[in-house]
């Protein structure tokens, strides 16, 4: 179902993650060459910053991937995860595969790396997968987020 990036998902990882970003899930694009440094970074999960797992199909065909930074948050008194991207391509959806792959992925960063939280963010317009964040704990903050780029 699910395991970290090895060298030989990349092109898998390329075309899922620019399928991501031409989604509805997004709203604004990514450079090309931050996704190759994103593979990098998480290739084998041996970062101190980030894991990458590529979820994967019954018949072992590439169908989506999870993407999470790890940080650390007085508001939570210890390290949180931020589970940055999933992407399940469509005909991977509404199989409870999301589920267990956040569970599975948020189970590893809980165990592995001593995660104490999780965050992550959503478009608007991403009405399913809200559902499916709400159904599996998380709370909207009260707040907004803000964000700029070096």
């Amino acid at each position: 179902m699910m395991r970290p990036f090895a060298t030989a998902d990349f092109p898998d990882y390329l075309a899922l993650s620019r399928e991501f970003y031409a989604s509805e899930a997004t709203d604004h694009p990514v450079p090309e060459d931050h996704f190759h440094r994103t593979f990098a970074e998480s290739l084998g999960n041996t970062s101190p910053l980030a894991r990458a797992w590529l979820v994967t199909a019954d018949d072992g065909r590439a169908v989506g991937y999870l993407l999470a930074s790890l940080t650390w948050s007085t508001e939570f008194g210890g390290r949180v995860a931020w589970l940055e991207e999933l992407y399940l391509r469509p005909e991977a959806r509404g199989q409870g595969l999301g589920r267990r792959v956040l569970e599975a992925g948020m189970k590893e960063l809980r165990e592995r790396d001593g995660a104490r939280g999780f965050r992550l963010e959503v478009a608007p317009a991403n009405e399913a997968v809200s559902v499916l964040y709400h159904k599996l704990g998380f709370a909207k903050v009260p707040y907004q987020g803000w964000w700029r780029t070096a």
